[in-house]
């Protein structure tokens, strides 16, 4: 029972960090023009011998020049005011992505805690029997 808990939080674990390197992604591809931003989907696998978290990308879909932002949006320059002749940005939300960032994080957090509480029982199980 512990070792299949001990297996189930590592690779929950192992999918939420790439997850968050999903995320880290699409945040570091803000600025690129027609950059469309990736999402992971995350699955459990459980079958006879245990359970597993798989992470599985997958992209919106979204461009520049997609339904997610017009043809015709414009950037500005804060200084002037002015629209630049530039290409719109990427189809990253900021928002989306933060949000999707503390939303892993405290998911990682938690398969964390379900990995050392198991370490926890194993040791006492082990001191038990020793």
């Amino acid at each position: 029972m512990s070792s299949n808990s001990l297996q189930i939080g590592a690779s929950a674990m192992n999918a939420f960090s790439t997850g968050m390197a999903v995320t880290a992604h699409n945040v570091a591809n803000v600025s690129t023009s027609g950059f469309a931003p990736s999402r992971a989907v995350y699955s459990s696998n459980a079958d006879n011998q245990g359970a597993s978290f798989e992470t599985a990308l997958q992209s919106t879909g979204s461009s520049a020049t997609g339904d997610t932002w017009a043809a015709s949006s414009a950037v500005y320059d804060v200084t002037s005011g002015l629209p630049l002749e530039a290409a719109a940005p990427s189809g990253t939300d900021i928002s989306t992505e933060i949000t999707q960032m503390i939303s892993t994080q405290h998911a990682y957090e938690a398969n964390a805690q379900v990995v050392s509480a198991s370490n926890s029982m194993l040791g006492t199980l082990l001191d038990i029997k020793a």
